[in-house]
């Protein structure tokens, strides 16, 4: 295969000085209003337990044919991760054509710049870092022979015609939708899972160039919106299914919410994760648990530690 793959994460370190202070003024500023998602402001939407440590542990282990590995955030990276010579920090400023709406605390925001990070490869692989990879893969496990994308839908269908009481993330799935449908005849029927997002720059740029005030509006909100477009991962993947720049794949993924009650069930050494039956992982925490907080933060330590072993 001819092509170069990229990695770009978003990250955000909650216990960073400059990010608190940012964070704090910022919300203090900002009317969210009574119907806004406990998420969008859920101290877990910025919980840092080291998993991007974890995560591109993962992707050194089972993906070492990625050519470069960007990290966009607005916080200090661990010393660890600063000295690997593939991984690249890239700041908000470089990357936001206006840089007066920052600071953003709102990942819709961030992962509409991405497209923008000089020296980016065609073909991208997003992470989020809680996403890992718990097999060997290779290139064409995320792009197709010729180059298009890979497109991972799950079994969740579209909340098509729900109007109230969503989270963030299906509003902006759903408003991505409307834009494929209006413009392309085209109507996506399932959710994506959460794993790594393939993107072709080219395609990021051509949204660009066609929704420039949907892009501009979603970076201007400092935290999640429910009229936000969600750039990296539902409108480019099913834009690229619309246009044939991209193909329908399976994925053996899997989700573990930290804060499920069956957490602990779902990560023992004996359970099919363990055993290798998926190709990815995403460690989401949707809410932070209301009981036995820094157990559980244990529990997740000492998963990664034995899954993710150097």
């Amino acid at each position: 295969m001819s092509f170069e793959v990229d990695i770009v994460y978003t990250w955000v370190n909650h216990n960073d000085p400059q990010w608190k202070m940012l964070y704090q003024q910022t919300k203090s500023a900002v009317n969210l209003g009574s119907d806004t998602h406990i998420s969008v402001d859920n101290p877990a939407r910025f919980q840092n337990r080291n998993e991007i440590v974890y995560s591109i542990r993962s992707v050194k282990k089972y993906a070492p044919w990625v050519n470069r590995i960007y990290v966009v955030t607005n916080c200090h990276l661990p010393a660890i991760l600063q000295a690997e010579e593939k991984v690249t920090a890239v700041s908000h400023e470089e990357i936001f054509p206006d840089p007066s709406v920052l600071p953003t605390f709102n990942s819709r925001a961030i992962e509409a710049n991405i497209q923008h990070i000089p020296g980016l490869a065609e073909r991208v692989l997003y992470f989020n870092d809680d996403i890992f990879l718990c097999r060997p893969t290779s290139p064409t496990d995320f792009f197709t022979e010729d180059g298009r994308v890979c497109v991972f839908p799950s079994k969740h269908d579209m909340p098509y015609g729900v109007t109230t009481g969503l989270r963030p993330i299906d509003y902006g799935a759903l408003n991505a939708c409307k834009l494929l449908i209006r413009d392309f005849g085209y109507r996506p029927e399932k959710k994506l899972h959460h794993s790594p997002f393939p993107l072709l720059k080219s395609n990021l740029f051509e949204l660009e160039r066609r929704y420039t005030d949907l892009f501009a509006a979603t970076r201007s909100h400092k935290f999640r919106d429910n009229s936000d477009i969600p750039p990296a991962t539902t409108l480019h993947a099913y834009y690229s299914l619309a246009t044939g720049s991209g193909e329908l794949r399976d994925i053996r993924s899997r989700y573990v919410d930290i804060g499920d009650p069956l957490f602990v069930l779902l990560t023992h050494r004996f359970s099919p994760l363990r055993r290798g039956k998926y190709q990815t992982l995403c460690l989401n925490e949707v809410t932070h648990p209301r009981f036995f907080a820094r157990t559980r933060d244990r529990i997740v330590h000492r998963f990664l530690e034995e899954m993710f072993r150097e």
